[in-house]
């Protein structure tokens, strides 16, 4: 019958772990979709080549 119980408390800490593990996960979703959504879409004419063939965000100080 103790065993019965330790499972039984094993088996709740889990659920509970678990719960709160997707409460977590749902929190930081919410955050990445707020940033995304804030943040600037980037485009072909943000990009510069530079000298070395490799595109690079333009620099906004520059122009």
């Amino acid at each position: 019958m103790p065993q019965l119980i330790a499972v039984g408390l094993v088996g709740g800490l889990v659920w509970y772990a678990w719960r709160a593990l997707k409460r977590q996960m749902e929190t930081v979703g919410e955050e990445l979709r707020q940033q995304e959504a804030s943040r600037e879409p980037r485009t072909v004419e943000s990009l510069e080549k530079g000298e070395d063939g490799v595109y690079r965000p333009k620099d906004k100080n520059r122009g």
